[in-house]
């Protein structure tokens, strides 16, 4: 445990507790343990009976979790090797300490807001405020967090997914 802790960033003490249960997992975290571990972030998430060539994942479905960054709802989990990992979200946070600051992970994000009005925060750039139907195109190594401004936000973020450690390189 105490390579795969080096290699991600995160603590031993950290991974067991996400491992025994006692702690969520963060976005940036899957991502980081997908890519040293060569596996698909949805490996974590999904039915290795369930194969397929296409996903379909029905209003409310979809295998959830919950950080003190977001609720967030894996789409297509059962769809393996893709290049794209769909999550709808919902944040409720309104200051960055709520969420731990900012976060990164490897890839790229499009997000579309669906209810409520976004703040994004990165290291880089000013806050931006986005209303229902604004979308965005961003580097996820970033560092960035999603805020509410006032009320709950419902955002469909649809994030890359970098080659995986030791996978084959497709191109």
């Amino acid at each position: 445990m105490s390579d795969l802790a080096a290699q991600t960033g995160v603590s031993e003490a950290t991974l067991s507790r996400i491992e025994t249960g006692l702690t969520q997992v963060s976005a940036p975290h899957l991502y980081g343990l997908a890519a040293q571990l060569g596996v698909d972030i949805s490996s974590f998430f999904r039915d290795p009976a369930r194969p397929g060539t296409r996903a379909i994942t029905r209003a409310g479905a979809g295998e959830a979790f919950d950080s003190p960054r977001l609720s967030a709802r894996l789409l297509a989990g059962d769809l393996p090797h893709k290049s794209m990992h769909p999550f709808m979200n919902r944040v409720t946070a309104t200051t960055l300490a709520q969420v731990g600051g900012l976060g990164a992970h490897d890839g790229e994000e499009f997000l579309l807001v669906l209810t409520g009005t976004l703040v994004l925060h990165s290291g880089a750039h000013e806050p931006l405020t986005l209303a229902p139907r604004d979308s965005l195109y961003f580097d996820a190594s970033e560092p960035h967090a999603y805020l509410a401004l006032n009320d709950p936000v419902t955002f469909l973020v649809v994030s890359s997914a970098p080659q995986p450690q030791g996978a084959p390189d497709e191109s």
